[in-house]
């Protein structure tokens, strides 16, 4: 059951619960942020307190001690005292830690930030003491509390400590300097509840530093589940550009190779194959194909039910993205063979290939994809469907752009729907000296 405010057993309770929500990866990064945010809350601390007490040295002290009264109230030089010392302090502390910059190490800041605690509760504490003005007013005892309680969040235990004994320390020097035991009654009822609303509100500090840590974290790992997403479905710099709010992302390549890959005989698999086997080959088969592409520095561009298609020049334009889908094409047939040999089962591929100009781009507001268009990814397809089976079947514009670095086989004029007769080739391997 968890504990509720009403001790402070409870409080040291809530803070280990409330820590179990920091992943074990996060925890240095965590103490690192709540140091940094300590190291600059305790700097803007410092020019406030420095000019507020200039302020009151100029618009408070100095006429007083015009008029003599600091000679029958030693109370009032005690505050002039207490003031230089608090500026004094606090600035000491800075230049030690200026060295730290924003985004120190947590083990020094850890350190500093621990060094700061006692010094703003010592200086509260000494005032009370020193001045006696808090034998019947705890407001600066009080306030101070509060500051180091929101300004210097820690996730160590360090501080939950150091209220109770300013606490004590408070009446210890309220008891030596004003005997009265109703003075001392009051006092002390009031400096407890006080210190023990300083605690409660340091643990909503430190929890609610907890929660906006782990927003921020969960948020930033959600983000980039989301930039992963969107990179596997398009290309990288394709994905920036809609992320950078480009709604419409269309570009015309001169020079792309576009290549279609079919699995012979899926149909009949599909009747022979249980659903679950038949998905586990096709993710086998387009993984290593996936591999292939990133390995020669090809694009992915969609899957349909058992067609792969991919190009190389897009959306970067590349001098040997002819090279690069040879090489692919070849890979591939190597794959499939490898992965029907592993399964057991018959895998051939039927594969087309053509080079050429193309527009890129996205399309849909919904369920976008990153596709291509034009008449050489039109040709490449009717390229495989026209194709034999374990071959890959190019145009001879394509065939031109590799010259001799590969071999072919001439295969002669083929009837293409909505281009008429043209001639094409099999892309047999790399030649020789390529493949030296």
């Amino acid at each position: 059951m968890k504990p509720k405010f009403g001790s402070i057993a409870g409080v040291f309770a809530l803070r280990r619960s409330d820590a179990r929500a920091i992943r074990d990866e996060w925890r240095a990064e965590f103490a690192a942020d709540c140091n940094r945010t300590a190291l600059s809350n305790v700097r803007q601390l410092f020019w406030a307190a420095t000019l507020l007490n200039l302020v009151a040295l100029f618009t408070y002290d100095l006429p007083l001690y015009l008029k003599g009264l600091f000679e029958h109230y030693r109370m009032y030089g005690d505050l002039v005292i207490w003031r230089l010392a608090n500026i004094t302090a606090l600035g000491g502390w800075l230049l030690v830690a200026r060295g730290l910059g924003d985004d120190p190490a947590p083990r020094a800041a850890r350190r500093m930030t621990a060094i700061a605690i006692p010094i703003a509760l010592g200086l509260c504490v000494w005032h009370a003491v020193l001045s006696q003005t808090l034998a019947i007013d705890v407001s600066i005892y009080a306030l101070v509390l509060f500051v180091v309680a929101g300004m210097i969040v820690t996730p160590g235990r360090g501080k939950l400590v150091a209220y109770p004994l300013s606490f004590l320390v408070l009446i210890i020097g309220i008891v030596l300097v004003n005997p009265s035991p109703l003075v001392a009654y009051a006092i002390g009822v009031n400096a407890f509840c006080l210190t023990a609303c300083a605690m409660l509100a340091d643990e909503v500090w430190y929890r609610s530093a907890i929660c906006n840590f782990v927003l921020r974290k969960t948020l930033t790992e959600e983000r980039a589940r989301a930039d992963d997403l969107l990179h596997n479905i398009m290309p990288t710099s394709v994905a920036d550009r809609l992320k950078h709010g480009e709604n419409h992302v269309v570009e015309f390549h001169d020079e792309v190779s576009v290549m279609f890959a079919d699995v012979v005989g899926f149909t009949q698999m599909a009747t022979e194959l249980t659903p679950a086997r038949l998905i586990q080959m096709l993710e086998t088969l387009f993984k290593a194909f996936d591999e292939i592409a990133e390995q020669h520095g090809v694009e992915k561009i969609k899957t349909v039910g058992d067609a792969y298609m991919a190009a190389a020049g897009v959306p970067m334009a590349t001098p040997d993205h002819a090279d690069r889908i040879a090489h692919m094409a070849l890979a591939m047939l190597d794959a499939c063979e490898r992965i029907g040999r592993e399964s057991g089962m018959t895998l051939n591929l039927r594969i087309g290939i053509d080079a050429g100009p193309a527009i890129s781009g996205v399309i849909a507001q919904k369920k976008f994809a990153y596709d291509l268009w034009g008449d050489t990814v039109n040709t490449a397809s009717r390229m495989e469907s026209s194709g034999a089976i374990g071959r890959i079947h190019v145009t001879e514009a394509f065939r031109q752009r590799l010259d001799d670095r590969f071999v072919f086989e001439r295969r002669g004029p083929q009837e293409l729907k909505g281009k008429g007769l043209m001639p094409s080739h099999f892309l047999i391997g790399a030649s020789a000296a390529q493949a030296a």
